[in-house]
């Protein structure tokens, strides 16, 4: 009777469209994603089964096609003997050389994040997938072109998030500088109407006194 790390994993990978995977697959996913019970596995774990699995499924592809185009260029070897070693090694280069679909690009996108340890939107990883080339000398290659393009999306998001910050820190010291200035100026125009209701009230009193002494003087 399987695990339920095992019957999970295999129902996921079926949904997705991979089949024919071994008990040693499924055990060394589960050795991969450091399983150690595989009756209770947790989402994280399935999840991360599942992108290994479609990554060694990839890699395991490719070493098919590697075998197949070493013995077709073998054959044309031997159909052409009289090829010169400048058309033979060009021939080489053209057959060693893997191709991958934008189906596999979006896979390997979305497991290499995995692996890096983020989740990108569906929309995200067309994007990355877009910019990932088509033909690659070999696998290797291919990987580390998609780890260098998810880096190149993840710091190009962080850029922009930067870019925020810096505006949003330059818009706030302008409206805390106009605020500051309105103030000031509000302070100062009280300052002077206080001034000059002192000199008006200081008028009046001269003027009351004035008048008073008129009076007590014409009263003598």
């Amino acid at each position: 009777m399987s695990d339920k790390f095992t019957n999970n994993v295999r129902a996921r990978l079926y949904k997705q469209g991979y089949q024919g995977f071994t008990k040693d697959d499924y055990t060394s996913a589960a050795i991969a994603v450091e399983c150690d019970d595989l009756d209770n596995p947790t989402k994280e774990q399935l999840s991360q089964a599942v992108d290994y699995l479609k990554v060694k499924s990839t890699s395991q592809l490719s070493v098919v096609d590697e075998l197949v185009e070493e013995t077709f260029l073998s054959q044309v070897e031997e159909e052409q003997p009289e090829t010169d070693n400048s058309q033979l090694t060009v021939a080489s280069q053209e057959i060693n050389s893997i191709t991958v679909t934008s189906s596999d690009k979006r896979q390997i996108v979305t497991a290499q994040s995995s692996a890096l340890g983020f989740e990108l939107t569906e929309q995200e990883t067309l994007s990355i997938a877009e910019n990932v080339d088509d033909t690659f000398t070999d696998y290797s290659q291919f990987i580390s072109t998609v780890t260098a393009a998810i880096k190149n999306y993840v710091d190009q998001k962080f850029d922009v998030i930067e870019k925020s910050f810096e505006t949003n820190a330059q818009d706030l010291r302008e409206h805390v500088s106009n605020r500051a200035s309105r103030l000031n100026q509000k302070v100062n125009n009280f300052s002077g109407d206080m001034k000059a209701d002192m000199g008006v009230i200081r008028q009046n009193i001269k003027s009351t006194q004035f008048s008073i002494l008129a009076r007590l003087n014409a009263a003598q």
